[in-house]
């Protein structure tokens, strides 16, 4: 990445359409462009996107799935307990900008990148007033989020690649493997163990490969990943602590208490934090 490369930087995107949307049915919808860009952002539920022909990403609640404009698409939902998306749409011209951020490198990003944007995520969705100040604000904010993004996926590229894994795949595409496993079953007892012979690695290999693509070690990825369920489920439902640390994967309410404060500084409560979302039809406003 050069200087020359990092211009597009100074280009503020424009929001045109910030909205959080919730589905009540199961809906895929069909192949489709869009003239504009989407940042999604994964509240609840889970959403698989088609690009093309023969990519695929799955987003749980905490991911992000970035969609560039004139990109043909499907977004396949498959709700359990409902589907609640930040999305954003924007305008941007920096096409190049797509060369370097892309799906794969946002469910790469490091922990603290990614805790930094949900951060701001939540803070433009408790701000959006829709006012002109409010988007003017609003498209600040999406734009230091697009740099930490941008910067984020830079770094990545200068790490030394370890060996590769056994067999014919990609490391990237097995490590990813074992994120999509845990994210699948972190409220289970997972261990390193299980998630190695997942991938018939040894679990010393595994948690090398895995802290060199994600930035984070395996145990400290899968606390966090129970932690942000956790949060969510503490800030949307009455459950009680006990079933929510059970329903997250924490051996005991008292493990649960003591590492929630520790990561967030305040112990597990009722703490509403989402506005209350329009629902709306599973057809897209664009």
């Amino acid at each position: 990445m050069s200087e020359v490369t990092e211009e597009f930087l100074e280009r503020r995107p424009e929001i045109t359409t910030f909205k959080v949307i919730e589905y009540d049915n199961v809906y895929a919808s069909h192949t489709h462009t869009s003239a504009i860009h989407e940042l999604l952002y994964v509240l609840d539920g889970r959403v698989t996107l088609h690009l093309g022909e023969n990519l695929e990403f799955r987003a749980g609640p905490g991911d992000f799935l970035l969609i560039p404009a004139r990109t043909p698409h499907r977004d396949e939902f498959q709700l359990l307990r409902g589907l609640r998306i930040q999305a954003l749409f924007f305008k941007w011209d920096a096409v190049e900008y797509f060369k370097y951020v892309d799906c794969r490198t946002l469910s790469a990003l490091p922990f603290d990148v990614r805790s930094e944007v949900q951060r701001r995520l939540e803070f433009m969705r408790a701000r959006w007033n829709g006012s002109e100040r409010g988007k003017l604000d609003a498209s600040l904010q999406l734009h230091s989020i697009l740099s930490l993004f941008y910067f984020a996926a830079g770094e990545s590229t200068k790490l030394t690649l370890p060996p590769p894994p056994p067999g014919n795949a990609p490391a990237a595409e097995v490590m990813h493997r074992v994120k999509h496993y845990l994210d699948q079953n972190f409220s289970s007892q997972v261990t390193l163990k299980d998630a190695a012979e997942f991938v018939t690695l040894s679990p010393s290999y595994l948690s090398r490969l895995f802290h060199h693509e994600f930035g984070i070690s395996f145990s400290a990825y899968l606390t966090a990943r129970r932690l942000e369920s956790a949060r969510h489920l503490l800030q949307t439902t009455s459950l009680q602590i006990a079933e929510v640390a059970a329903r997250c994967g924490f051996s005991s309410s008292s493990y649960f208490i003591r590492v929630y404060s520790a990561h967030y500084g305040v112990t597990p409560k009722k703490q509403p934090l989402f506005p209350p979302s329009e629902k709306k039809s599973p057809k897209k406003d664009k």
